[in-house]
Order: structure tokens, then C-alpha cells, then sequence
């Protein structure tokens, strides 16, 4: 059968046109994805993020008919939107009913940071004004500083992925800061993973991308290195390690 080596099951918000699409071009021999939707409705408000939480169960409970050997919370702005806490809660809860492990975008983003040392970030994000601040909040809380925040201000959350790379390009050299560490891209609906590697080289500090941190989680997790250049730093990082029990909980 397809997905012998390890199966990924992704949960993504039912407007996201690009997380899929990613994951799939990076995904190397013998791996699959599994996509459950996650029902939200179009603009970003703070009734949408929460609702994403019973959501975000419901469509964990759909993919684990594929059989999973991870299941992928693949939503920044919902997973960070109540707090650290929250988000670590929640992902046991979707590892409850999964019986594998669970990974949150915004738990990929904190841990990539923390693991590369970076104590103060520079962000780029399509969201307005009360998502950035608790996106800054989360990011504190994790003992990580934001230095600059670059924004385009976008309520609808299917028109973030109208934003060009080369648009996105141009917010982070807009945005980046001499005195910080690292930049980092937000959403899973922003078409940044194409350009970090460009980025890398051109800023000379780590860039990274909501989804680039959830696909190194998950490789990470599966312990499967997928051999990827040109996608930057944090995936070229993934090397030769000692494969963990991906094998399903039983009753």
C-alpha cells in the first residue's frame, strides 16, 4: 500500500489552499497525506479561531481513518490564538483521539525557534491588528522576543494565499532588524517556504515559515529525513536518526 514507510494525517482549515500543496511537494518515497478539513468560516475573527477547536477534533476524528502515524494541526493563528496552555492541551487531546502523536503549527514555530536558540524574532504575518498581539503574547510567553512585526493586515483568511512570494519577499527585508536573530513567516496559508532559502542567503540569519516549521516537526517526529534543499536551514537539518515507534496505540 501507499504511505509503507509513514502516513501523515493533516488538519487544515476548510480556506487553505496551500499547506496541502506544500506538504505534498515535499513529501519523499513511501510517505502520504491524509487531508480531513477542518469547517471555519472565511475571516479570521476570534469566534472562527475558537470554533476551530471543536472543528479541529471533528476533522481529527475523520483522518484517522487513514491510519495516521501523525496527525498535523495545520492552522497558526487558531493554535496560537488562546495561549500556550491551550495549545499544548489541545494537542493531547488530538493525540487522544488519534492514539499517535500531534503537533500544532505554533507548537512546530515555538519549538524550531527555541531548538535554533533564537531569543528575538522578527515576524511577517498576514493577520490584522488583535491576531499579531496574541501572536506576540505567545511568542513571549515562550521567552521569545518580537522585535519587529511586518503585516498586511488581511481579515480574509482564503485571501492570504493571494499574497505573491515576491510579495512576501519584500515585507521581510521591509521588516527584518539588525538585532534580531531569526525571521519568521506565520501562517499556513502564506506562500512563504518557497522563498526562505532565498531569504537565508540574501539576510544571512535563519529564516523560517509556518509551514516549513510543521513539516520539520513531522519529519522530525516520524524520524524520517526527506533529503530537501532550497527550502532552507530547518529542513536541511533534518538528518540520519534513530526511527521512533510509529506504530498505532491499541486499546
Amino acid at each position: 500500500m501507499h504511505g509503507w514507510r509513514a502516513r501523515i494525517g493533516l488538519l487544515v482549515p476548510a480556506v487553505n489552499n496551500t499547506m496541502e500543496r506544500e506538504l505534498w511537494s515535499l513529501v519523499p518515497e513511501g510517505v502520504t497525506v491524509s487531508t480531513a478539513r477542518i469547517a471555519c468560516e472565511r475571516e479570521g475573527t476570534a469566534d472562527t479561531m475558537r470554533e476551530m477547536e471543536h472543528e479541529g477534533k471533528a476533522a481529527c476524528e475523520r483522518v484517522i481513518m487513514a491510519e495516521p502515524h501523525v496527525v498535523l494541526f495545520g492552522c497558526t493563528s487558531a493554535s496560537f490564538y488562546q495561549g500556550a496552555a491551550w495549545n499544548a492541551g489541545f494537542q493531547k487531546e488530538l493525540s487522544d483521539i488519534a492514539g499517535v502523536p500531534a503537533i500544532s503549527t505554533t507548537g512546530a514555530m515555538a519549538e524550531c525557534l527555541q531548538r535554533n536558540n533564537v531569543r528575538k524574532v522578527d515576524v511577517v504575518t498576514p493577520y490584522v491588528e488583535t491576531t499579531n498581539e496574541r501572536l506576540r503574547r505567545y511568542l513571549e510567553s515562550e521567552g521569545i522576543e518580537v522585535a519587529n512585526l511586518g503585516t498586511f493586515d488581511m481579515l480574509d483568511m482564503f485571501d492570504h494565499a493571494r499574497i505573491q512570494p515576491s510579495d512576501v519577499y519584500q515585507k521581510v527585508k521591509e521588516t527584518v532588524s539588525a538585532e534580531s536573530d531569526a525571521v519568521f513567516i506565520a501562517c499556513t496559508q502564506v506562500r512563504g517556504l518557497e522563498i526562505v532559502d532565498l531569504l537565508e542567503r540574501d539576510l544571512g540569519k535563519p529564516v523560517f515559515s509556518a509551514n516549513q516549521a510543521s513539516f520539520w516537526k513531522a519529519f522530525d517526529t516520524l524520524g524520517i529525513d526527506p533529503q530537501l534543499d532550497g527550502y532552507g536551514g530547518l529542513l536541511r537539518s533534518l538528518g540520519t536518526q534513530t526511527v521512533p515507534d510509529i506504530s498505532r496505540k491499541t486499546a
